[in-house]
């Protein structure tokens, strides 16, 4: 079994600068949105989960995967993203005994 391998420098990044937050479009359909997701595959067909924002009766729209070189930045760091109080790398906060500083 051959799996192609991506050259590990900075030069070659899987998902070309685009990273989480940032707002984006899709070069095919104009779909714009903040990415919320990536996906990373072994062989390289990498891709980005784009929300877009809520219309006037701030109804919640569906968020749509592509691949990412379909994707064109439009804004870098467009959602603040914040460091978490919880979340499977911290502990779970004790309901007994001393408390627990976070």
């Amino acid at each position: 079994m051959n799996i192609f391998r991506r050259a590990q420098t900075q030069t070659n990044d899987a998902y070309c600068g685009i990273e989480m937050g940032d707002l984006v479009k899709d070069t095919l359909s104009g779909f714009t949105g903040a990415v919320i997701a990536r996906l990373e595959h072994l062989t390289g067909c990498n891709q980005v989960h784009v929300l877009p924002q809520s219309d006037a009766e701030n109804e919640m729209k569906d968020g749509v995967w592509f691949d990412i070189e379909r994707i064109e930045l439009i804004k870098k760091a467009a959602v603040q993203i914040n460091t978490r109080q919880g979340g499977a790398d911290i502990p779970r906060p004790r309901t007994s005994g001393p408390a627990v500083q976070l």
